[in-house]
């Protein structure tokens, strides 16, 4: 049987799905039973409710009978697509890579709320990957969190859209990751000797497996510096002289010392690796967004891959810190970069919920 699609193709929003719902049969049309129910009221909360449903595998006697949902999205263009479970697999390449290694359920938690696009289609768009209906209905708290954070980050997706035509291109941010010289990195603390605030990152390395280290907690090989959610650099702790090395460190601490830092878990873990080190941290004069969002929400995730997904429009990008090598260190010095200006987009975000929550100030 032959499961049609629900609503207009003309929407600017569409929503695929893998496959039809249970009971979409006994109607003939997608997301006309309970979960497809459950689906509309988290679409009509988020005020969304104008959208299209298409299903890639829409005939249920035969489960081989794909629809070539490229060709109609390519005909028709919406610039905002909701993929439903391996609907993102099979549109969106960065699900695809990582499929081989990791659980579907895992892989689509992660990349939940991101915008990505397809090489598939050829014209401006995104796609906003999410699990399969059913899962919400098992899990309501991560339903709430799509429906009020991810499917409202689209809404505000859909009035750029409707406003300018186009779509609201991704978070542009000046990082600064290639081997610098030492004169090059001081010039760079001079700018952030003048700023209020400098969001601050390490990244360390530590023994693993059967090493006769393991009991050592590591030391930090790279470490970001951001003054904004726009600009941030990264450099190597370590450098080949050690008398830059000295410099480097002096003229670190302080910057350290002097100017206000800002971090993710930056209480828990950055400081004490600095401080272990030598540098003079003012502890009373620290923000940490980890912190922050326990005061502001409770009762949600607090890690920094979750305030990515809640406050920003930045994809996930936490597996780019993986599989780096010491010969080359610029992979994981653009990820230490990003994480230090996703910080400060957060904590800027943070700032605005504080301001409108006067009592929690």
């Amino acid at each position: 049987m032959l499961i049609h699609p629900k609503g207009s193709p003309s929407s600017r929003i569409w929503v695929i799905c893998e496959s039809p719902l249970a009971n979409d049969e006994k109607k003939g049309y997608l997301f006309s039973a309970g979960l497809g129910y459950a689906f509309h009221k988290m679409m009509e909360d988020a005020a969304l409710p104008d959208y299209y449903v298409i299903c890639r595998r829409p005939h249920t006697d035969n489960a081989s009978a794909f629809n070539i949902i490229e060709n109609e999205l390519n005909h028709y263009k919406p610039p905002l697509i909701i993929a439903l479970g391996a609907a993102g697999e099979f549109l969106c390449e960065q699900l695809k890579r990582e499929k081989k290694h990791k659980s579907h359920t895992t892989q689509l938690n992660k990349y939940a709320g991101s915008l990505l696009s397809s090489k598939m289609l050829s014209y401006p768009h995104y796609i906003m990957p999410m699990n399969d209906i059913g899962y919400f209905m098992q899990d309501y708290t991560e339903r709430n969190v799509t429906t009020y954070f991810d499917l409202q980050k689209l809404r505000e997706e859909y009035f750029f859209w409707v406003k300018t035509g186009t779509i609201q291109p991704l978070p542009q941010r000046d990082l600064h990751y290639q081997e610098m010289t030492i004169d090059e990195i001081l010039t760079h603390f001079a700018r952030f000797s003048r700023t209020s605030l400098i969001s601050v990152d390490i990244e360390t390395v530590y023994p693993k497996g059967d090493s006769s280290f393991k009991p050592h907690p590591g030391l930090p090989i790279t470490i970001s510096i951001a003054d904004s959610k726009s600009f941030a650099i990264s450099f190597n702790m370590f450098r080949d002289s050690p008398c830059e090395t000295r410099i480097l460190w002096r003229e670190l601490n302080e910057l350290l010392r002097k100017v206000p830092n800002l971090g993710q878990n930056y209480f828990n873990f950055d400081t004490h690796f600095l401080q272990a080190l030598g540098f003079e941290i003012n502890l009373r004069n620290i923000q940490d967004t980890l912190i922050r969002h326990h005061v502001l929400w409770p009762e949600l995730p607090h890690k920094l891959q979750f305030q990515t997904r809640q406050y920003t429009r930045e994809p996930y990008y936490k597996d780019e810190g993986h599989h780096w090598s010491f010969k080359n260190l610029t992979k994981l010095r653009r990820y230490n970069c990003l994480d230090t200006a996703v910080t400060y987009e957060i904590w800027e975000q943070q700032e605005d919920e504080f301001r409108e929550r006067g009592t929690l100030r």
